[in-house]
């Protein structure tokens, strides 16, 4: 009982954790979208025509759809890590069947002729 109780938490934690972590790289995926363009170059990522240079150093981005595309990864990521978390919780929470005595298996395969028989 306390053993399958830790395990429910380790279970139940790790479906937190990266469902968090999903959520959150889906929030800021504009946020990482940029770090990234910045880190390639602004020219380079959106091509030099999209990158109008303002005064005082700064730069207007003007190509979103380049802009998306270099957030695509960042959305699946973060649907692969909410669909993990998911995913981790339905298989953990789907009962499971009870084991099958082995006379009763032996017979259940002779009846379904999957070939399989006891050794005696």
């Amino acid at each position: 009982m306390v053993r399958a109780s830790i395990f429910a938490v380790f279970v139940l934690g790790q479906a937190v954790i990266l469902l968090a972590a999903g959520l959150a790289t889906l929030w800021w995926s504009q946020d990482l979208m940029g770090l990234l363009i910045h880190t390639v170059g602004e020219e380079r990522a959106l091509g030099a025509g999209s990158v109008i240079p303002q005064e005082g150093g700064g730069k207007l981005l003007t190509n979103p759809s380049a802009m998306v595309r270099w957030m695509l990864p960042f959305w699946a990521l973060g649907a692969v890590q909410v669909t993990g978390a998911l995913s981790l919780v339905a298989l953990w929470s789907r009962p499971t069947r009870p084991a099958a005595d082995p006379a009763t298996r032996a017979s259940d395969d002779r009846a379904s002729g999957s070939g399989v028989w006891p050794v005696r």
